[in-house]
């Protein structure tokens, strides 16, 4: 199990960034729990779970997966959600 967090703006990215990789929802939609989203999604061996707390600045990610296919490497799969910079801001 690895836990991750991230912005709660990032969820429905992330979310997506999962199906187009071949995850799929457990639920069809979000079990919302006392103020809490959870979304949890699976490929095989592998589940991942988003949590979104409101009224909390961060929200979570937490993946299930067997050794062989690492936790990181299911956020390592996903494209990137904004593209890299091409020099310094300014």
């Amino acid at each position: 199990m690895d836990r991750y967090t991230c912005l709660p703006e990032l969820l429905p990215a992330i979310e997506a960034s999962l199906a187009a990789i071949g995850y799929v929802a457990a639920a069809p939609r979000r079990h919302a729990i006392g103020g809490t989203r959870i979304t949890v999604m699976r490929r095989g061996a592998a589940v991942v779970s988003l949590r979104e707390d409101l009224g909390r600045d961060m929200a979570d990610i937490t993946v299930y997966s067997n050794a062989e296919m690492g936790g990181i490497g299911v956020l390592e799969e996903l494209p990137r959600l904004f593209p890299p910079l091409l020099g310094p801001a300014g």
